[in-house]
C-alpha cells in the first residue's frame, strides 16, 4: 500500500498496527536485546529489539517504555505500552520486522500473513 500525506504519495506502511485502548502492555514476540530506545517525531516513543541473526522488532507509538538499552528480554517480557505518540490519530501499537536489513511483513510470524 501506498501512504498520502498532504495529497503526496509517500513511502508503504511497513509493519502491522494493532488498535488497542491506551496503556495496554507491549510483549516481545521471542527472547532477544534491546539495541535501541528513543522518542522519534514520526514513531513517537520507539524500543528496538535485536532477536538474533538478523531478526529485530521495532515497537512504535509508546506511552511509556519500560525497558532500557542492554537489557536481556525473554519472550512475553513487557518492553512498553500501548499508546498515540509522534505521527499517529489514536493509540495502537505499530510493530515493525527486519531481517538482514530488510523488512519483513510481521504477520508471517502470527500465522497471519496472505499472500
Amino acid at each position: 500500500m501506498r501512504r498520502f500525506f498532504n495529497g503526496e504519495e509517500r513511502n508503504p506502511h511497513a509493519g502491522l498496527d494493532f488498535a488497542v485502548p491506551a496503556g495496554t502492555p507491549i510483549k516481545t514476540p521471542a527472547n532477544g536485546k534491546v539495541i535501541l530506545v528513543g522518542d522519534y517525531f514520526f514513531n513517537g516513543r520507539t524500543v528496538f529489539v535485536d532477536h538474533g541473526q538478523g531478526f529485530i522488532s521495532m515497537f512504535c507509538h509508546m506511552s511509556k517504555i519500560d525497558t532500557q538499552v542492554g537489557q536481556q528480554l525473554r519472550r512475553g517480557d513487557v518492553v512498553g505500552r500501548v499508546g498515540s505518540t509522534g505521527r499517529a490519530t489514536g493509540p495502537h501499537m505499530h510493530w515493525n520486522v527486519s531481517l538482514n536489513d530488510a523488512r519483513v511483513d510481521p504477520a508471517i510470524f502470527i500465522g497471519a500473513f496472505q499472500p
